[in-house]
């Protein structure tokens, strides 16, 4: 996409977003193949505009203290994209679906979204956090007065 798309986009007041995301594995080639297929997908995503994507390299993890004990060796990649969505809803669905693991806003300075959209955010954190318990991983806890 050329600037001149990009500033036309901004004067739509679009919202525009950087996401950093990031994969770990256990083999460089694992992380080079998840991370080219995850940001293939990503990119075919009706709405969503990807206007900067930069694959960093992949690099040798020098702390691994978070990972299972078994694990002797693991390998990092970040993506960092740049994109514009038109509704709010469709990045929170975005963020939901493709796991960033840094989210910043760009712009525009404010926006107002209907009552709608507010509704469809709420659903579907609310649907997120049932999943989440489901799953057995955590969920609402209920206590008494």
């Amino acid at each position: 996409m050329d600037q001149d798309k990009i500033n036309e986009l901004r004067k739509k007041e679009l919202i525009e977003v950087w996401f950093a995301i990031e994969a770990v594995g256990v083999t460089k080639e694992a992380i080079e193949d998840s991370m080219k297929n995850h940001i293939s997908k990503l990119e075919k995503v009706s709405e969503m505009q990807i206007y900067d994507k930069v694959f960093r390299p992949i690099e040798k993890l020098e702390d691994i203290s978070f990972l299972p004990k078994n694990i002797t060796e693991a390998w990092s990649q970040v993506v960092e994209l740049k994109f514009f969505v038109k509704k709010f809803d469709d990045l929170i669905n975005i963020i939901y679906v493709y796991g960033p693991s840094a989210v910043e806003v760009l712009g525009p300075e404010s926006k107002k979204i209907s009552i709608q959209e507010m509704q469809d955010i709420s659903n579907t954190l609310a649907g997120l956090l049932h999943q989440f318990a489901a799953a057995g991983v955590g969920g609402v806890v209920i206590t008494p007065k």
